[in-house]
């Protein structure tokens, strides 16, 4: 009988995800992934095949926990329009904070990588896809609750937020402060909150 692996994957993966988001693909060596996972090389290339196969596991963690878990202030907020302010701000707290070196994995590695290599690319695009969908859903609630007019092109309001996302990550990196993130978020918002309908006057 073969013999189990004696690690926690989500550990591991969770350990290499910060790895590869504090220094990057590139700059992240075979022995700084084994001295942040705590799993030798051995049970490494067995599990993950190598250093690019544990790059691409790693990136799917951060999608389905640090991605998914923001994306939730969208998705499940009572109004869309609120929702989508909250996660922006969530972002700009984050950016300030423990993440103002870190930036986004994402949009670090798209940089990085997807250049020359087509299927991390895809990946990563598929990553930057999913963020546009989940605006995208926001922004057709918030037009069918009437939070946005009608005929409004939800499409290309959710391509411009999840800009607005990256270029956030992107700022925060270079050091802005905390006021320049959120004159961002304040003028993406306006182009939302712009276009609430005209609610009739009360009457007198």
């Amino acid at each position: 009988m073969a013999r189990q692996k004696e690690f926690d994957r989500a550990e591991v993966l969770e350990n290499a995800m910060r790895a590869f988001w504090r220094r990057g693909y590139e700059a992240t060596s075979v022995q700084d992934l084994v001295e942040a996972t705590g799993i030798n090389r051995g049970s490494m290339y067995d599990t993950f095949g190598d250093k690019r196969g544990l790059f691409q596991a790693a990136v799917q963690h951060y999608i389905s926990s640090v991605s998914t878990e923001r994306l939730k202030k969208v998705s499940e907020a009572e109004h869309p329009v609120t929702g989508i302010r909250a996660y922006f701000e969530g972002l700009v707290e984050f950016s300030v904070g423990d993440g103002r070196e870190l930036g986004c994995l994402i949009t670090n590695s798209v940089v990085e990588l997807a250049p020359h290599d087509a299927v991390i690319g895809e990946t990563l695009r598929k990553s930057f896809a999913r963020v546009e969908d989940t605006f995208y859903r926001a922004l057709l609630r918030a037009q069918q609750a009437g939070e946005l007019v009608a005929g409004q092109d939800i499409r290309a309001l959710a391509r411009f937020l999840t800009a607005t996302t990256n270029g956030l990550r992107v700022l925060a990196r270079a050091d802005a402060d905390v006021a320049t993130l959120r004159d961002v978020v304040d003028s993406a918002m306006s182009v939302l909150e712009d276009r609430k309908p005209d609610l009739p006057a009360a009457a007198e």
